[in-house]
This record gives C-alpha cells, structure tokens and sequence, in this order.
C-alpha cells in the first residue's frame, strides 16, 4: 500500500488513486487479460445532445430577451418540472452554463451594428418614404449620369440636360480620434492619456457623384467648418454650382432634421390656433424674429432677441387661388384671425353637424401623426388643418431659397441614412483621420481633417452612390430596410436588382 500511496502522489494524486491501483493490481494478477482502461472522454455526453432540451433552453432565452446571462440556465434548470422532465439531480455549475451558452452557439461580444431601424414603420415616415421621396427619385433617375464601380460611365442616353444631385450632410471630428487596437509589447507599460474626446471640429459639406466635393478649382468650396449657418451655406453652394456646371440640372438632397426643414416664421401653423375667430384686442398672430440687413438677430438693451408679431402668409386654395387666414380690410372683421371652423370651409371641409374640438389635450399639438381613415372624421380641427394641402405642402426657407435660384431640392426620409451616400465619405475619410498622428492642436486639427476630406478618390464616391441606389431600388420594389439589406448584400455587383429578387427571397 506504501509503494501504491506514493505513485499516487507521485502523480498529484492522494489516498483514493492508490486504493484503485492496488484493486487494479490484484484484479491482473487474477486475470492477466483484463488491462484497467482510462475512460476519461467516453463515459458521458453532453446534456444538450437531447434536442428536446435544447430546443426549450433557446426558447427561454429568447424569452428572456438580449441580456441573458449563465445564470438564467441555472434557474431554468433548477425548476421542478423541468428536473423532473430530464432527469436533472442537482444543479449545474456557473462554469457549466456558461459552457452550455457556448455549446449552443453564444458569443460574449459586443452587439453587431447594422443599419438603424427604430421609427422605420411609423406611419408618417412610411408615407413620406413611398409617396413623396421614392417618386422624386424615380422621376429624375433616367436623367441623371450612372457609373459602374471602375467608374465608366454607363446607360448614356439621357434626354435633355443631365440632372446632377448634390447631396449634404454634416460629420464632426474629434482631436483624439484615433487608432485604439495595435500590436503592443509585452513589456510595453501603460502611458498617461488625455481625458475625453479633445477639441472638435464640424465639417458640412456637398458632393456628388458626377463631380464630387463642391470646390472650384480657384478654391472657392461649399464646405463649412466649425458652426455653419446652413442658409448662408446652401446659398453659397447653389452660386457655385451653377457657376461650375451651367449647363445641368441641380438638385439639392439634404436629411430630414428640422434645421433644414424649417418654414419661414410668419408660415401656416396649426400650432395654438383657435377654433373660433379671434376677438378683437386679442388678434393670433405669429412671432417672428426681427433681423439686420446680414440676416443676424436684433438684440435689445438686455441682449434678448427682439420679436415682432405679424399676420402669417397666405396658402392656396384646393382650386389654386390664394387664401387669406385674416379678414380683409374691407371686412366687418377686417385682419382678424377667420378660425379655424372658418379656414377649413373655405378649403371644402364640410362641418356643418360635426363638433370637433379645438385640439386633443392641452400643450402641444400631439395627434400630427395620426392616420385619418377615408370616410371618417379627424380627432379634432388642427388635426384637420394639418392634413389640408396648403398645410402639408408648404416649403421650408431652404426650398423657397433653391426655387429662387432655378434648383431643385429634395430630403431625405427619416431613419434611412443608407439613401445618403455622403454618410459613406465620412466613413471613408474618418478610417483616414485615424491613421494620422493625434492633433496637438486646433490648427493641426483642421489641417488633418482637411486632408482626410480630400483623401476619398471620385470613384469610392461613385460607387457608395450606387449602393445607395440599390437601397431605393429595392425600397421602390417593396422590401423593408432589413429585406434591402440583404438584397444589397447578394447582389452587389449589379446596377439595379433583379426582376427575380421576390422570388429568390421566397426560397
């Protein structure tokens, strides 16, 4: 037993291992052909290869929804019913789950990122998306210039002048943006850093995939840096291009924020508007922000903005002609607030026996995005207002401004950053920042991020605008923004996607 004992513990092993080697002894001096074998990695198979289990445990974990842990295992496990149903004798380990959530094919790592897809489906954007921004492109599209990915020019039979789309967005940058994974030492120690992201610098700019950046070869640019005042800027930029480019049809395509889709101060608004008219002494008018001669707000003594109140413009008719939301002067009334029961008559809206309230609740006017079903009435009557077309069709100052000036203008739909091929530039020019050394300072900041922007070759923007395309290609064919991200995925390589793209998706 002396000489068992210490094998054992030869071996690490203690009293348990020289009481077998001793059994094992005798059992083959018995039986010399009887040899002891080792059955580590045959006496037992995983749990998880009943595919009933298996099948329940990712059922309660897709319950339990994308922050799971080893520990739901355990508690699953721990129930009664379930240890009734499999056998189970006692619980699993932690070590145990977390190697049963990788068996079953779970990662710790961060989540993967792919295109935004929160407010897709809400109704207003639905609607924007496939009755207003879809049909725009499609209309202009057979006039615009294609290029393939080595960025040849294809499809060269366009009638009349060639329609170029200069498409705008904003990116920042930041002085200590840089690359954070790298093949390090082992003896390398670690070194101070500055806290936060450092000193930032905006860029808003223009492209295209016909010309690319907005520049003229004299240096005059559209692109801003720091805080730009995007009125001043898209006045600059439409200047330019038809200095540049005289002889084609610009349209200008901006996304959806409100600073670009804002109506001038005195336009039609729903927002506080009375049901009845306004009594005198008591006159709705709306604010509107005095300014100097360069556009710049007037300050008072106080240094608050000064605001002057004045009657809001005219809208149009549903027979074209001009509506006044103000009696005239030679009215019983005269420049007195109609009323919104008054406004809507005029715009064909019969109300007589229907009561509907000013607005719902009290505040801000919330029910904008409501669906009003054909047939029905509206909830109340700035709902109805705000569905009449001299309401919805009214222009934002950007597109009063481009109009003046002989362009086009366009937005982008909320939520769908994959139609703007600018967003791929910044991309592109950001993998190039990075690679710079860090910014000691605000000068050299800007120097880099000016030379990032210059990096990106007109064929990369050539082919993010066709990608782009492909996503309103396949928007236009009715896949939603998953479905037209795997189509972009498969087929990539073509100019537009395949008749047959319905049918391969239902395979």
């Amino acid at each position: 037993m002396s000489v068992a004992l210490l094998t054992a513990i030869t071996a690490g092993k203690g009293p348990w291992l020289a009481q077998s080697l001793c059994k094992w002894t005798h059992a083959y001096l018995q039986n010399q052909d009887i040899l002891p074998t080792n059955p580590y990695g045959t006496w037992s198979v995983s749990v998880l290869a009943d595919e009933d289990l298996a099948a329940e445990l990712h059922l309660h974990l897709q319950l339990k929804g994308k922050y799971i842990t080893a520990h739901d295992i355990i508690w699953y496990i721990s129930g009664p019913s379930i240890k009734e149903c499999f056998g189970f004798e006692r619980i699993i380990s932690l070590s145990m789950a977390t190697q049963w959530l990788k068996i079953m094919e779970y990662q710790w790592e961060k989540e993967p990122m792919g295109q935004y897809v929160n407010g897709h489906e809400r109704n207003d954007v639905v609607a924007y998306h496939q009755n207003t921004m879809l049909p725009f492109w499609d209309g202009i599209l057979p006039t615009m210039w294609r290029w393939n990915k080595e960025g040849i020019e294809v499809d060269t039979k366009r009638p009349g002048w060639q329609t170029v789309v200069w498409t705008h967005n904003e990116s920042t940058f930041y002085a200590h943006d840089h690359w954070k994974h790298h093949w390090v030492h082992s003896k390398e120690t670690a070194k101070p850093i500055q806290k936060g992201e450092g000193a930032s610098l905006m860029v808003s700019d223009f492209c295209s995939a016909d010309y690319g950046w907005l520049h003229s070869p004299e240096g005059e640019e559209a692109c801003i840096l720091f805080k730009p005042e995007i009125y001043d800027q898209v006045s600059v930029a439409a200047k330019l291009a038809t200095k540049l480019y005289p002889h084609d049809n610009h349209v200008f395509a901006f996304d959806n924020a409100t600073t670009h889709t804002k109506c001038p101060e005195d336009a039609l608004s729903v927002m506080k508007m009375p049901k009845k008219m306004s009594p005198k002494g008591k006159n709705f008018l709306c604010e509107v922000t005095r300014c100097d001669g360069s556009r710049k707000p007037v300050l008072d003594s106080s240094g608050n903005v000064v605001k002057d109140k004045m009657q809001m413009h005219n809208g149009p008719l549903p027979d074209g002609s001009p509506q006044c939301v103000y009696f005239t002067p030679n009215h019983q009334y005269a420049s007195q607030f109609k009323g919104m029961a008054v406004i809507l008559k005029e715009n064909g809206v019969d109300m007589d026996g229907v009561k509907l309230k000013a607005q719902c609740g009290k505040g801000r006017f919330k029910c904008w995005t409501n669906i009003v079903p054909p047939g029905t009435n509206p909830c109340c009557c700035q709902k109805a207002m705000f569905d009449q077309p001299n309401f919805t069709n009214q222009k934002s100052c950007i597109e009063e401004l481009l109009e003046s000036l002989g362009h086009g203008c366009t937005f982008y739909t909320h939520f769908h950053c994959k139609c703007n091929f600018i967003e791929s530039n910044w991309g592109y020019e950001k993998c190039v920042y990075q690679e710079y050394p860090k910014s000691s300072g605000e000068d050299q900041l800007k120097a880099n991020v000016e030379s990032a922007l210059a990096s990106i070759p007109l064929v990369s923007m050539q082919r993010f605008a066709n990608h782009s395309l492909w996503f309103m290609d396949a928007y236009q064919k009715g896949l939603n923004a998953a479905e037209a991200a795997w189509a972009n995925k498969k087929y990539h390589g073509h100019q537009v996607l395949p008749e047959s793209l319905m049918m391969d998706m239902d395979k």
